[in-house]
């Protein structure tokens, strides 16, 4: 149920805000309807007010003659209420109606009549309606400005209840935690602002139990609160009290995990949430494992209710009919298609964990992958085969080898600034779906601005899980951007990133609605190189099934081909180093007879980037370290040289583009405060300028040396620091970033893990 700001519900509580104050209550929970604290002696008995049919208690500053009047023949009242009173329906019922003291709105519940055995229970140990407001008292009682938790009434036939009532102040423009994640998903998918969400609530819930109270039904549609601004929330309520209780001392961690079995929060967000409860740190170990036990046990009783109710079931089925509901919450939030941005990595955020993840996916596709992958073996490795005997004995010109992602944001002037002292750079432009069409003219804009200024600039277009769910949508935004800068592009990648969950897609089902169309764009534009489809990392078992599927919706393709984790770009995963994946790349894309592999995003994460970092995942916590995958910016400016070297130089890949010129956690330039070029800046112009005065002859290897010759250069490094001795060709020595460097006397420079050129 999606929602704009100005229309949002408003939703009765049945118990009053929490509003206790802790070291982990930074937020303020206060109710907009101020009263006074009662004690036990501001409620009055219903019997002392001539109501001897009902059972239950009153505050006294509603005992008047006009109120008695209107609890006596509230039954009444509840069974003529029109439609717009009637609030929620389900097994119980939740009523607005004006206050008769003209003060404003109450709620009113009216809890099912129970069945004989239950009732004798509640005779015992007290009703649902009678356990809620004792406990909407206790947490009252500790409270500043809440809602009201007015009284209770409930009529009894000997041991049988046969009707009850809870009453509570109505509580405007609220609405609760399933529906709120609703808006932020549907309005506002950004996770940052997920995350102050989740925060506002996890910080009220530690204040709930630290006061002493377990609320045994703490799922989020019984979570309220309202919501100030567009990403602000205050005045966080628990409604639905009556399994909870009281303790008398600190909640253990068994307690504590029992009551968030229910919270469901899409996993990678549900475990931020744990670590804002407990105060930004790592939560106790004992307490993780019993959450994940305590929340899988409550799913799998949700799933299992068909089977624990057969005979309702049954009943349904042959019917089939139910009984009509009246919910106010927009419900779970659809885990399959969740999708929120990182504005602070420029990436969608990790939704779900890795396990729930692979309950999402489609078996199927695990065969059809295999079938297709055994169908290719022979001509891969054919071709596989080939590549590895002739990489590097061609001679290759780089001058557009290596390019950059520049982004169309707030900086991109800056970036056009800084790319006036290299002329003819190979860019890329990212265009994204999800920002629509101010975003798509801005970008054809600066497209014709990059052209003008004579550079060979390509275009990604970028999905989101809506792209995949309208792809009739999908389809008219790549059309019409195509349609207006398809003149001034080289090549133009459909899709991005199409084996990742976060990127919007589930399945090879999926990934195929984003190319439905693309024969007719290849007919329309033939102008332009079409790339994809774009897998990334190594994970190349995909290529297969979509190039079989998909075989003429792309000329060349397209991968992302990170090696971050795996350190250095000549460190090899299971025998397959930069080298050899790039060249099994290239040779899948020949081997379905496309023209070649393109690399289109590849970085490596910096150190001391917080949050920028693309593997921070929106949130650090406060004892949080630093993965060990970051590396300094002199050694990413490194790795980045060596990668082009390696791919481009091999005749594996066609191009490549860092991703990306400026950002805070990976671009060459850091726009944090200011405009910082880092030490990748100096190397890419270093390597830029130097590429345009000849082209790659040769390349050879000794133990931990490589030298890559060019016409008139040459660019030696070292995986481990050796002394190198030039020869008599050498006329002078630059680093990584252009500067000079002195021979010793007995000629030579120490060779290491930043790439040196020996000038002929």
């Amino acid at each position: 149920m999606a929602r704009h700001d100005t229309e949002r519900p408003r939703l009765c509580i049945d118990s009053p805000t929490l509003a206790r104050r802790s070291r982990y209550d930074t937020i303020a929970s206060q109710s907009t309807i101020a009263s006074p604290m009662p004690t036990r002696s501001h409620y009055i008995s219903l019997d002392s007010l001539g109501l001897s049919t009902f059972e239950g208690e009153v505050l006294a500053t509603y005992a008047k003659p006009e109120f008695t009047a209107w609890l006596h023949n509230l039954p009444n009242q509840l069974a003529s209420t029109t439609e717009d009173q009637l609030i929620f329906k389900m097994r119980n019922r939740v009523y607005r109606l004006p206050c008769p003291l003209g003060t404003g709105e109450l709620c009113i519940k009216a809890f099912k009549k129970p069945d004989r055995l239950r009732s004798a229970i509640y005779r015992r140990r007290g009703s649902k309606t009678k356990r809620a407001h004792q406990y909407a008292h206790h947490l009252y009682e500790q409270s500043q400005t809440v809602a009201e938790p007015i009284g209770y009434m409930e009529e009894w036939q000997g041991s049988q209840l046969v009707q009850s009532y809870l009453i509570s102040r109505y509580l405007n423009d609220s609405s609760d935690f399933y529906s709120e994640m609703a808006y932020i998903i549907n309005e506002r998918p950004y996770a940052g602002e997920f995350i102050k969400l989740i925060r506002t609530v996890a910080y009220a819930v530690r204040a709930m139990h630290d006061s002493g109270f377990i609320h045994g039904d703490l799922g989020p549609q019984n979570i309220l609160m309202q919501r100030l601004e567009a990403s602000e929330w205050s005045n966080v309520s628990f409604i639905d009290l009556n399994r909870g209780y009281i303790l008398d001392r600190e909640p253990t961690l068994k307690e504590r995990a029992k009551d968030l079995d229910r919270m469901k929060i899409p996993s990678h967000f549900r475990h931020i949430f744990y670590q804002i409860y407990f105060g930004d740190s790592a939560p106790p170990e004992a307490f993780l494992n019993l959450a994940q036990r305590y929340y899988s046990r409550f799913q799998w009783h949700q799933d299992s209710r068909n089977f624990r109710h057969p005979i309702r079931t049954l009943k349904r089925k042959i019917t089939g009919k139910s009984e009509v509901k009246k919910k106010v919450t927009a419900g779970v939030p659809a885990l399959r298609n969740t999708w929120v941005w990182d504005e602070y990595s420029a990436q969608p955020s990790v939704v779900l964990t890795g396990k729930e993840r692979r309950v999402e996916r489609s078996k199927k596709d695990i065969w059809l992958t295999l079938k297709a992958c055994v169908k290719q073996a022979r001509p891969i490795y054919k071709a596989y085969k080939e590549a590895k005997q002739t990489a590097f004995t061609r001679q290759r010109d780089l001058r557009l080898g290596l390019g950059v992602s520049v982004e169309v944001d707030e900086h991109f002037d800056a970036q056009r600034k800084a790319l006036a002292e290299l002329p003819n750079q190979s860019l890329l432009i990212r265009c994204y779906f999800h920002l629509e069409e101010a975003h798509w003219a801005t970008c054809i804009d600066a497209i014709s601005q990059l052209k003008v200024d004579g550079h060979s600039v390509s275009l990604a277009l970028i999905q989101d899980r809506k792209a995949i769910l309208h792809p009739e949508q999908w389809e008219a935004f790549v059309s019409k951007v195509l349609s207006e800068c398809h003149q001034a592009l080289d090549c133009v990648e459909v899709g991005h990133a199409i084996n990742r969950v976060k990127w919007g897609m589930w399945n090879l089902e999926e990934m195929g609605r984003l190319w439905r169309k693309a024969g007719e764009w290849k007919a329309q534009y033939p102008g332009l190189t079409f790339l994809g489809p774009a897998v990334n990392d190594f994970e190349f078992q995909y290529y297969p099934p979509l190039l079989e599927k998909h075989k003429k919706a792309f000329d060349a393709v397209s991968g992302h081909l990170y090696v971050d984790r795996r350190g250095a770009p000549e460190n090899a995963q299971s025998g397959f180093s930069t080298l050899e994946k790039s060249l099994l790349a290239s040779a899948i894309a020949h081997s379905y007879g496309k023209s070649a592999y393109y690399i289109t995003e590849v970085n490596w994460p910096l150190e001391n980037t917080g949050l920028y970092s693309p593997i921070a995942g929106a949130y650090i916590r406060k004892d949080g370290k630093e993965s060990t995958l970051h590396v300094s910016e002199e050694m990413s400016a490194s790795y980045m040289v060596r990668y082009a070297l390696i791919t481009l130089c091999s005749g594996a890949t066609q191009r490549i583009w860092w991703w990306r010129l400026a950002h805070q956690g990976f671009g060459l330039i850091d726009n944090t405060n200011g405009w910082r070029p880092r030490p990748g800046w100096r190397a890419y112009v270093t390597f830029q300028e130097h590429i345009q005065q000849g082209k790659f002859l040769t390349y050879q290897q000794s133990g931990a040396v490589h030298l890559y010759e060019f016409e008139t250069f040459t660019i030696v490094y070292s995986q481990e620091s050796t002394a190198f001795t030039l020869d008599s060709n050498t006329k002078e020595v630059k680093d990584l970033y252009g500067e000079r460097i002195t021979p010793s006397e007995e000629n030579r420079v120490t060779v290491s893990e930043s790439p040196i050129y020996l000038m002929r």
